[in-house]
Protein backbone atom coordinates (compact mmCIF):
# COMPACT_ATOMS: atom_id res chain seq x y z
CA UNK A 1 0.00 0.00 0.00
CA UNK A 2 1.45 3.71 -0.79
CA UNK A 3 0.56 6.01 1.78
CA UNK A 4 -0.15 9.33 0.79
CA UNK A 5 2.39 12.03 3.49
CA UNK A 6 1.35 15.58 4.43
CA UNK A 7 4.90 17.11 4.85
CA UNK A 8 5.44 20.87 5.18
CA UNK A 9 1.67 21.45 2.95
CA UNK A 10 3.04 19.59 0.45
CA UNK A 11 1.36 15.94 -0.27
CA UNK A 12 3.36 13.07 -1.72
CA UNK A 13 3.33 9.58 -2.01
CA UNK A 14 5.04 7.49 -0.20
CA UNK A 15 7.75 6.40 -2.98
CA UNK A 16 6.79 8.49 -6.19
CA UNK A 17 7.20 11.85 -4.41
CA UNK A 18 9.59 14.01 -2.23
CA UNK A 19 11.91 11.40 -1.14
CA UNK A 20 12.21 9.76 -4.66
CA UNK A 21 12.99 13.54 -5.66
CA UNK A 22 15.68 13.34 -2.81
CA UNK A 23 17.21 10.57 -4.16
CA UNK A 24 17.26 11.95 -8.52
CA UNK A 25 18.84 15.49 -6.48
CA UNK A 26 21.37 13.28 -4.95
CA UNK A 27 22.49 11.34 -8.36
CA UNK A 28 22.24 15.02 -10.29
CA UNK A 29 24.54 16.51 -7.73
CA UNK A 30 26.49 13.93 -7.81
CA UNK A 31 26.97 14.01 -11.51
CA UNK A 32 27.40 17.56 -11.19
CA UNK A 33 30.09 16.75 -9.01
CA UNK A 34 32.27 14.42 -11.10
CA UNK A 35 31.52 16.64 -14.27
CA UNK A 36 34.40 18.72 -12.95
CA UNK A 37 36.93 16.15 -12.91
CA UNK A 38 35.71 14.34 -16.16
CA UNK A 39 34.77 16.84 -18.30
CA UNK A 40 38.88 18.22 -18.37
CA UNK A 41 39.83 14.62 -19.60
CA UNK A 42 37.36 14.03 -22.72
CA UNK A 43 39.18 16.51 -24.69
CA UNK A 44 36.32 18.59 -25.23
CA UNK A 45 36.68 21.87 -25.94
CA UNK A 46 35.29 24.64 -23.40
CA UNK A 47 32.98 26.62 -26.34
CA UNK A 48 31.51 22.76 -26.85
CA UNK A 49 28.18 23.31 -26.91
CA UNK A 50 27.75 19.61 -24.63
CA UNK A 51 30.34 21.23 -22.22
CA UNK A 52 27.57 24.21 -22.34
CA UNK A 53 25.26 22.36 -21.36
CA UNK A 54 26.52 20.62 -18.81
CA UNK A 55 28.19 23.22 -16.98
CA UNK A 56 25.59 26.15 -17.13
CA UNK A 57 22.58 24.66 -18.50
CA UNK A 58 20.38 21.36 -18.82
CA UNK A 59 22.28 19.81 -15.86
CA UNK A 60 22.75 21.98 -13.00
CA UNK A 61 19.30 23.55 -13.77
CA UNK A 62 17.57 20.50 -13.96
CA UNK A 63 18.83 19.82 -10.66
CA UNK A 64 17.71 22.86 -9.15
CA UNK A 65 14.12 21.98 -10.24
CA UNK A 66 13.96 19.02 -8.42
CA UNK A 67 14.81 20.66 -4.83
CA UNK A 68 11.63 22.41 -5.64
CA UNK A 69 9.39 19.66 -4.46
CA UNK A 70 12.17 19.40 -1.18
CA UNK A 71 11.92 23.03 -0.31
CA UNK A 72 7.67 22.37 0.17
CA UNK A 73 8.04 18.91 2.03
CA UNK A 74 10.64 19.49 4.45
CA UNK A 75 9.19 20.93 7.90
CA UNK A 76 10.82 24.69 8.27
CA UNK A 77 9.00 28.44 8.60
CA UNK A 78 7.67 29.70 5.89
CA UNK A 79 9.92 32.64 5.57
CA UNK A 80 13.17 29.93 5.94
CA UNK A 81 11.34 27.64 2.60
CA UNK A 82 10.78 31.11 1.04
CA UNK A 83 14.44 31.12 1.41
CA UNK A 84 14.96 28.04 -0.35
CA UNK A 85 12.88 29.12 -3.22
CA UNK A 86 14.68 32.18 -3.79
CA UNK A 87 17.69 30.22 -3.68
CA UNK A 88 16.87 27.92 -6.63
CA UNK A 89 15.66 31.14 -8.36
CA UNK A 90 18.85 32.73 -8.18
CA UNK A 91 20.54 29.34 -8.94
CA UNK A 92 18.77 28.76 -11.70
CA UNK A 93 19.18 32.26 -13.42
CA UNK A 94 23.12 31.82 -12.81
CA UNK A 95 22.95 28.92 -14.82
CA UNK A 96 21.35 30.41 -17.60
CA UNK A 97 23.53 33.64 -17.10
CA UNK A 98 26.70 30.88 -17.01
CA UNK A 99 25.21 29.32 -20.19
CA UNK A 100 24.75 32.89 -22.43
CA UNK A 101 28.38 33.79 -21.80
CA UNK A 102 28.04 36.22 -18.89
CA UNK A 103 31.32 36.75 -17.18
CA UNK A 104 31.99 35.19 -14.10
CA UNK A 105 32.83 38.32 -12.32
CA UNK A 106 28.83 39.07 -12.57
CA UNK A 107 27.42 35.90 -12.07
CA UNK A 108 29.22 34.66 -9.34
CA UNK A 109 28.84 37.15 -6.90
CA UNK A 110 24.78 36.95 -7.57
CA UNK A 111 25.41 33.72 -7.21
CA UNK A 112 26.88 33.69 -3.74
CA UNK A 113 24.30 35.88 -2.65
CA UNK A 114 21.70 33.06 -3.33
CA UNK A 115 23.91 30.82 -1.26
CA UNK A 116 23.13 32.61 1.78
CA UNK A 117 19.62 32.11 1.32
CA UNK A 118 20.52 28.35 1.07
CA UNK A 119 22.30 28.19 4.05
CA UNK A 120 19.74 29.71 5.84
CA UNK A 121 16.49 27.18 4.64
CA UNK A 122 19.24 23.97 4.61
CA UNK A 123 20.15 25.05 8.15
CA UNK A 124 16.57 25.65 9.68
CA UNK A 125 15.29 22.23 7.75
CA UNK A 126 17.95 20.38 9.01
CA UNK A 127 17.74 21.46 12.82
CA UNK A 128 14.63 20.60 12.66
CA UNK A 129 14.47 17.21 11.00
CA UNK A 130 17.89 16.47 13.67
CA UNK A 131 20.35 13.08 13.85
CA UNK A 132 22.83 12.66 11.08
CA UNK A 133 20.50 15.14 8.27
CA UNK A 134 20.97 18.03 11.42
CA UNK A 135 24.62 17.50 11.30
CA UNK A 136 25.71 17.06 7.52
CA UNK A 137 23.19 19.92 7.01
CA UNK A 138 24.25 22.54 9.04
CA UNK A 139 27.79 21.96 8.33
CA UNK A 140 26.88 22.18 4.27
CA UNK A 141 24.84 25.70 5.12
CA UNK A 142 27.94 26.77 8.11
CA UNK A 143 30.50 26.51 4.68
CA UNK A 144 27.99 27.55 1.60
CA UNK A 145 26.45 30.37 3.45
CA UNK A 146 29.92 31.14 5.28
CA UNK A 147 32.10 31.69 1.55
CA UNK A 148 29.88 34.27 0.09
CA UNK A 149 31.29 36.55 3.08
CA UNK A 150 34.63 36.13 1.63
CA UNK A 151 35.66 38.47 -0.78
CA UNK A 152 37.30 36.69 -3.83
CA UNK A 153 37.54 33.49 -1.91
CA UNK A 154 39.25 30.39 -3.64
CA UNK A 155 36.29 28.23 -5.16
CA UNK A 156 38.52 25.47 -3.67
CA UNK A 157 37.25 26.51 0.02
CA UNK A 158 33.65 24.95 -1.48
CA UNK A 159 34.74 21.69 -2.74
CA UNK A 160 33.71 20.37 0.55
CA UNK A 161 29.86 21.38 -0.57
CA UNK A 162 30.39 19.58 -3.46
CA UNK A 163 30.47 16.70 -1.40
CA UNK A 164 28.16 17.13 1.21
CA UNK A 165 25.34 18.22 -0.91
CA UNK A 166 25.14 14.66 -2.73
CA UNK A 167 24.88 13.13 1.08
CA UNK A 168 22.22 15.92 2.34
CA UNK A 169 19.95 15.07 -0.33
CA UNK A 170 19.90 11.43 0.57
CA UNK A 171 19.39 11.95 4.13
CA UNK A 172 16.67 14.00 3.06
CA UNK A 173 15.07 11.71 1.00
CA UNK A 174 16.06 8.62 4.29
CA UNK A 175 13.92 11.31 6.45
CA UNK A 176 11.51 11.59 4.20
CA UNK A 177 10.61 8.06 3.77
CA UNK A 178 10.69 7.35 7.27
CA UNK A 179 8.75 10.03 8.19
CA UNK A 180 5.90 8.21 5.27
CA UNK A 181 6.01 5.01 6.99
Amino acid sequence: MVRTIRSGGARFSRWSGAAAVAYAATVLFTISLARFYFIPRLGLPPDSPLVAQLNGGLLPVAAHLLIFPLVAALAAPQWARAAGYGWLVIDIATDIMALQGVADTTYLPLRYGGHVSAALWIGLASWRAGGALRLVGLLLAVLLGGFSFIPHGSFLLLIPTGFLFPLWFALVGRHIARDAQ
